[in-house]
């Protein structure tokens, strides 16, 4: 297995071992794990696919419980996994349409270690604004968006999500229209 869970072979120390006739911890057919390259990826992605959920519609402590959720499975996965990045959005956004839908969510924690306080008050209404005009859009349109905002081209976003490229075309034109109206609008009032 690896050092981080296992004792490493120090003078002094012993591993355990396993009873003869019973199988071993690990199997000779599992790659081992590279626990260093997934710490990397941990504290790379985390924090943007917290944001990722966000824009997604997402509450602030749902989104930091999904974003744990889905990087103990990228961790369970990890030998398996070809493209990490895009494997955690797409675990991410079917567990918050699990619990968006199964109507589940998470109470609001007094603290959240993922997510310090931000101090620009201006940048964080902004966000709370853009956050709000997101939310009313149609479910397909939001995730589209999301994909969208965290980076991701047309034709990645239908491959992830199995749909069209023209259909990914089609929700960002849409959502982007009725984003515009809600700006115009907002401004009308103001």
């Amino acid at each position: 297995m690896n050092d981080v869970l296992e004792p490493s072979d120090e003078p002094g120390r012993s591993r355990p071992t396993a009873a003869p006739g019973l199988p071993a911890r690990q199997r000779p057919d599992t790659p081992p794990l590279d626990v260093a390259a997934f710490s990397a990826f941990y504290r790379t992605e985390v924090k943007p696919l917290v944001n990722f959920l966000l824009w997604m519609g997402a509450g602030l402590a749902d989104a930091a419980d999904i974003a744990q959720e889905t990087m103990i499975e990228a961790y369970r996965n990890w030998s398996s996994i070809q493209h990490p990045r895009a494997w955690t959005r797409r675990v991410a956004s079917r567990q918050y349409g699990r619990r968006r839908y199964g109507h589940e969510t998470t109470t609001e924690p007094e603290d959240l270690p993922l997510l310090p306080a931000n101090a620009d008050i201006t940048a964080w209404e902004q966000r709370h604004d853009v956050l709000r005009l997101l939310a009313t859009l149609p479910w397909r349109q939001r995730q589209v968006m999301a994909w969208t905002f965290d980076g991701y081209q047309p034709h990645e976003i239908a491959d992830e999500l199995d749909i069209t490229p023209q259909a990914v075309r089609g929700s960002l034109k849409l959502a982007r229209r009725a984003l515009a109206e809600s700006f115009r609008q907002a401004g009308e009032t103001e």
